[in-house]
């Protein structure tokens, strides 16, 4: 191990797996070099080190911003023992005084950053960016090599940033109010805290390890013609004048790999770490029978045809009309069906908090829910989590204004950095479902209003309330209120506040006699895990950003298996004209997840791309749909289960034979990758291995699989097959039929 200074005063620590050089002067990162490659990119200029944003609660959340580079004062010292302290005064002429400890050691790959900030201005810390870090944009869309894990909406590989810079409604926007929605806010949409760049010379891991899930965005943004930051922004709880010290490190790593090995590096630190999560799967005694038997999801309106526009009821209304569709489904698929009903709020469609009784009233709905459960099918239902609808947009008929003045519900209403009503949720908004605002979880009033609709829809014997649409992850949107009994501004009391929701409706299911339960939009946060145990997952919102990858089910698949999603927006990010097996791909795709299937359908009972396509637009085969369903949901049931089901989630062994079949975006009309074979390794509760091969094409397919240093090989082409065929020798031929899978089991 060295540390020590160069001639032009850079500062240098250098073990057997990396070197880190800082700018002397600054402290900024100039390098980390594995194997003698840079990993950052520094040649445009070197960013500050740290920026923190403070406001001033008694001047309308007025805006003052400092960094790294306008410190009066700058000291380094080391203790030759692998601490670094960076000292940094007077910045920007006020009384602020920041002190950044990095912790390395000879026998370890990473490095611990940490910052403590001795606030004496009379501002609160809104936010601090830290530590900055840019990687080169040598991305493989640009002729490089490189690539960009990011863990929003369950795992997104970036192979050039084009596509997010060219999209309607991923491009980048910063984490800060009132843009805190779709995007890279953490525990949100973002459910994880770790990032990675890699390339053909190694890879760089960065994360928080912060076991209590603060609040934070976890972004990537061009900041020059070649240079992209990996952006941490973290949110403190409006700490204010004092000493705050981050209560969690910032590790940097570097490793060999791809988003599978940075993905191992955060689980093995999440499950060593304090992190409450719920039981594995297998022990979890709140999930019901039907969990384990993998029910395909069905998704349609029972008013209009999407999300806005007219809102006439249609041909699945009354509910028990669609009863004969979904008995074909459920033959055809051989498998239980979960029906997922959207439009159905007796109040309008997507108007929360009040959504019970249902549209039409309850009659005909506790008889659609009988006659699902006659055949053995399920009941679901779509909310809209915990915002308060003023009027709909959808439904104009419906206004709350009254009840609104009435109880001075202006009170529990989420307040901007300014102290005005926050505009910051989603689907609000002279143009969105409905004109209102979210409400803040810190008031009694919303627990009670969540617990009471709850309790109503679990008392007609609905399996499963997608309660939490819009609360994506299961998480709040920040406020800034100082009546609510919170801290000003984003911090852990969101998290508290929604588990306080939580907490208050779990009697009510452990009562219910039937085990129903309650998910989110978007697989939970890790922050809400525990409680919301199978949730809307959205993979294909990053189709406006990159190639979707299962990195959320690395870490958590033992823990939680959720649903495919009702794939909103899929054909406004993708051309499915110029893409057309983009269904067959994303049921691949959610079943080397290990998420549940679902297809989407319109008026007649057709299966549409997805939820937002008109219904008369072309549809996908249906008869490639059905086909590929009923084969791959067999393995969750049959030989496939202990890994699919159960299972943990492996890098998988590499094999040749693949072509690239890619999607083309809407916008750019740029491709993304995917391969004609999708492939996924689990290891079940025995230590065995399988990894599945998915053809999810209507033609014959060939591949190759090295197995020279894996032993006891059987090969399973049904998922009817209790025994499976032995194989040996160094190279293994798989002819996979179309639209099917196979499974090859092993011992390391």
């Amino acid at each position: 191990m060295v540390l020590s200074s160069c001639s032009d005063s850079d500062i240098i620590f250098k073990n057997r797996f990396y070197e880190l050089k800082l700018n002397g002067n600054t402290g900024s990162i100039k390098s980390i070099e594995k194997a003698g490659k840079n990993l950052i990119y520094t040649a445009d200029s070197e960013g500050p080190l740290f920026t923190i944003r403070f406001r001033d609660p008694l001047r309308e959340g007025e805006i003052h911003e400092f960094d790294a580079h306008q410190a009066g004062k700058f000291r380094i010292e080391n203790n030759n023992y692998g601490l670094l302290t960076l000292t940094y005064t007077s910045i920007g002429n006020t009384d602020l005084k920041v002190v950044v400890t990095v912790k390395m050691s000879e026998n370890s790959p990473g490095m611990k950053w940490n910052i403590s900030i001795d606030n004496n201005t009379g501002y609160t810390i809104d936010h601090i960016d830290f530590p900055n870090v840019v990687v080169p944009d040598d991305l493989i869309g640009t002729g490089g090599t490189g690539r960009i894990f990011w863990p929003a909406q369950e795992g997104c590989l970036i192979e050039d940033i084009r596509i997010r810079e060219e999209s309607p409604w991923l491009k980048f926007k910063p984490v800060e109010y009132p843009k805190m929605g779709w995007g890279g806010f953490y525990p949100s949409s973002t459910q994880m805290q770790y990032m990675a760049y890699y390339n053909e010379n190694g890879g760089l891991y960065l994360a928080s390890h912060d076991e209590k899930c603060n609040p934070k965005g976890i972004e990537f943004h061009r900041v020059s013609e070649k240079g992209i930051k990996l952006d941490f922004r973290l949110f403190p709880g409006g700490a204010g004048k004092g000493l705050y010290t981050m209560p969690y490190d910032m590790v940097l790593e570097v490793f060999n790999g791809d988003w599978h090995d940075a993905s191992a590096i955060y689980r093995d630190w999440r499950e060593s770490s304090g992190m409450p999560v719920p039981p594995r799967i297998r022990d979890n005694k709140m999930l019901p029978d039907w969990y384990f038997r993998s029910p395909v999801v069905i998704t349609y309106p029972v008013r209009g045809h999407k999300d806005m526009g007219d809102m006439t009821p249609n041909e699945l209304y009354p509910y028990t009309n669609a009863l004969k569709i979904i008995d074909k489904y459920n033959k055809a698929f051989d498998s239980k069906v979960m029906v997922l009903l959207m439009h159905w709020e007796g109040s309008a469609p997507w108007a929360p908090p009040y959504v019970w009784p249902p549209f039409g009233g309850e009659k005909n709905y506790l008889q659609f829910v009988k006659g699902l459960h006659d055949k053995g099918n399920l009941a679901g239902l779509y909310a809209s989590g915990i915002g308060y609808t003023l009027r709909s947009n959808t439904d104009t008929t419906y206004n709350m204004y009254k009840e609104y003045e009435e109880k001075g519900l202006e009170k529990v209403m989420k307040v901007a950095p300014d102290g005005t009503l926050a505009t910051n949720g989603v689907c609000t908004g002279p143009n969105a479902q409905r004109i209102g605002y979210d409400m803040c979880p810190a008031n009694d009033f919303v627990r009670e209003v969540v617990s009471d609709q709850i309790l109503k829809i679990v008392a007609s014997k609905t399996d499963y309330v997608q309660y939490f649409d819009q609360n994506l992850g299961g998480s709040c949107y920040p406020c800034y209120g100082t009546g609510h009994g919170h801290a000003y501004g984003p911090g852990l009391w969101q998290n508290d506040a929604m588990h306080s929701i939580f907490k208050g409706f779990l009697p009510i299911l452990e009562k219910a006699g039937y085990k129903p339960i309650i998910g989110c939009e978007a697989a939970a946060s890790e922050a809400n895990l525990q409680y919301l145990l199978f949730n809307d997952a959205r993979a294909t919102i990053n189709l406006f950003a990159g190639r979707p990858v299962p990195a959320y089910a690395f870490v958590n698949h033992e823990y939680v298996n959720n649903f495919m999603g009702n794939q909103n927006a899929l054909s406004v990010a993708i051309d499915v004209n110029e893409s057309p097996y983009n269904f067959l791909q994303r049921l691949a795709y959610s079943f080397c997840a290990g998420d549940m299937l679902t297809v989407i359908l319109r008026g007649n009972g057709d299966m549409i791309w997805d939820w937002g396509t008109t219904w008369e637009t072309d549809i996908p085969n249906q008869e490639y749909i059905i086909k590929l369903v009923k084969s791959l949901n067999s393995w969750r049931l049959g030989s496939g289960k202990d890994y699919l089901v159960y299972g943990r989630m492996q890098k998988p062994l590499p094999f040749e034979g693949a072509a690239n079949i890619p999607m083309i975006t809407r916008p750019g009309k740029r491709s993304i990758d995917f391969p004609s074979v999708f492939t996924s390794n689990w290891q079940s509760g025995n230590g065995r291995k399988s990894q599945f091969f998915v053809n999810y094409l209507p033609w014959e397919q060939e591949i190759t699989l090295n197995i020279n240093n894996i032993r006891d090989v059987i090969v399973f082409r049904s998922a009817s097959e209790n025994e499976g065929s032995s194989v040996s020798g160094t190279e293994l031929k798989l002819k996979l039929t179309p639209l099917s899978a196979i499974m090859v089991s092993y011992a390391d």
